[in-house]
Parts: C-alpha cells; structure tokens; sequence
C-alpha cells in the first residue's frame, strides 16, 4: 500500500512535460498489470499448489500499451489513483489470506527464474518503482 500511496502522491506533484504517458496513464498501466498479470498469476500459483500440480510457467507478458492509452484517456488523475488504490487493497487482502505455505506456492518465470507468490511481492516493487521514475524525469 505505501509503494502505491507513494506513487498516487508523486503523479500529483509532476509537471507533465508531454512525451510518454502521462501520469493518469501509468497509474493505469499498474492497475492493469497488478490485474492482469499479478493477482491472475497468484490465482494460478495458488491453485497449481493447492490442487498438488507441477509449478506453474510464465513468460514476460505486459498489457498492451496502445489499449492502456485508449482505456485511461478519459480517466482524470483522481480516477486512476483510485483505481490503483483499490487494485492494491484487493491484492493486500488476497495476500493476506494465505497461509505461510500458500505464500511459498511456486512458480517458474521465463525473466525471473524460481519464484514463490511471496517473491513476486519484490518484483511488483521493483515495477512501481521503475514507473515511479518516470514522474521525476
């Protein structure tokens, strides 16, 4: 909740200078992804472990970024960090409700190797954090 209370606090204070996404739109792209490509790949980890299946495999996959434009064009900025917000209280709340077992369901990803739901966690904060970026450049 911090890295997206962080990240809806940063797009407030930039001075879009035009090139890229703006920060409507980047907020956007993490609520797509922390949708479409976190909680979708936990659901998934979480149900190849408790069903006793082989891990699970992933490849780099991200939303596509002409359909992230279209959909947040007409989003104002207070939409999109709400959208963030409640996407990350959804995933908190899904995290939270699993068993320390469950938090290590595996899984093999194409870019990162041998991960555990609990893992992913850092790679999740390792993408705000590359999107942060883009609010201070």
């Amino acid at each position: 909740m911090t890295s997206a209370k962080g990240l809806c606090d940063r797009a407030e204070s930039v001075a879009y200078s035009g090139d890229g996404w703006n920060p409507t739109t980047v907020l956007g792209h993490i609520v797509d992804v922390d949708n479409e490509v976190w909680m979708a790949r936990f659901e998934l980890m979480l149900h190849a472990f408790t069903a006793s299946e082989p891990p699970v495999q992933f490849s780099w996959w991200e939303p596509d970024s002409v359909a992230t434009v279209e959909r947040y064009f007409t989003y104002s900025l207070v939409q999109a960090q709400a959208a963030l917000m409640n996407s990350r209280k959804r995933m908190v709340a899904f995290l939270s409700g699993l068993t320390e077992a469950e938090r290590q369901a595996p899984a093999i990803h194409k870019t990162f190797g041998a991960v555990t739901i609990e893992s992913m966690v850092r790679v999740i904060l390792s993408h705000d954090d590359e999107h942060g970026k883009s609010f201070s450049e």
